[in-house]
């Protein structure tokens, strides 16, 4: 291989394509897929082959594969030409499942849960606070079940009082670094914040 190769373009039936740097596609975890579950890729999930990049966003995640080139420069996709990150590295989020935005809850303890995903770096620890972030108690980890699978988490909440209460979540990934704070739409490098249910506690009827 020539050791100017800077980048791995993965082209597709529709016309869709992407690369990987170099040392990224050679790094070890980057697969080509052409089964899932034991038989061929179902056409809905890129049939014959398709690449499966840990880490990072599904842009670069190219189905339907019929060409694989190695180029000499700095290759850039759909995606990239319109402005949305190169690397697509996946951010840390987590989110609460349980209990919905808006619910209406009896005065006691009540499980709070959700899961949390940060690519490829794992999750370390998840935290809810139960008081608009000033305070911060940590959840119970359900065991991982992969490096590159969401974590799940859960916790017993016990309400001071009736009231309206703002509940707020945010892991840290397994490399120590915490969810960023800051809300940010999807364009151009992935959402980012902390996600937030608002719940009502009431007297038990």
């Amino acid at each position: 291989m020539s050791a100017r190769a800077r980048d791995v373009v993965f082209r597709a039936a529709d016309g869709y394509s992407d690369s990987l740097p170099m040392e990224q596609a050679m790094a070890g975890d980057v697969l080509l897929a052409v089964k899932m579950n034991g038989v061929a890729l179902p056409q809905a999930h890129g049939f014959p082959a398709r690449i499966i990049v840990p880490g990072v966003y599904g842009m670069k995640q190219v189905q339907w594969l019929t060409e694989i080139e190695v180029v000499e420069q700095d290759y850039k996709g759909y995606y990239q030409r319109t402005g949305w990150s190169e690397e697509a590295t996946v951010k840390t989020m987590s989110r609460i499942d349980v209990p919905g935005h808006g619910d209406r809850l009896r005065f006691g303890e009540h499980a709070v849960k959700g899961l949390a995903f940060a690519g490829s770096r794992g999750i370390q620890s998840v935290e809810l606070s139960a008081d608009g972030g000033r305070l911060w108690q940590a959840t119970q980890l359900e065991p991982e079940l992969s490096p590159y699978a969401w974590r799940f988490w859960a916790y017993r909440w016990q309400p001071a009082k009736p009231g309206r209460y703002s509940l707020l979540v945010r892991a840290t990934d397994g490399t120590g670094q915490l969810q960023a704070s800051t809300e940010q739409a999807p364009f151009p490098d992935g959402a980012a914040g902390w996600h937030e249910v608002t719940v009502t506690v009431s007297e038990a009827a």
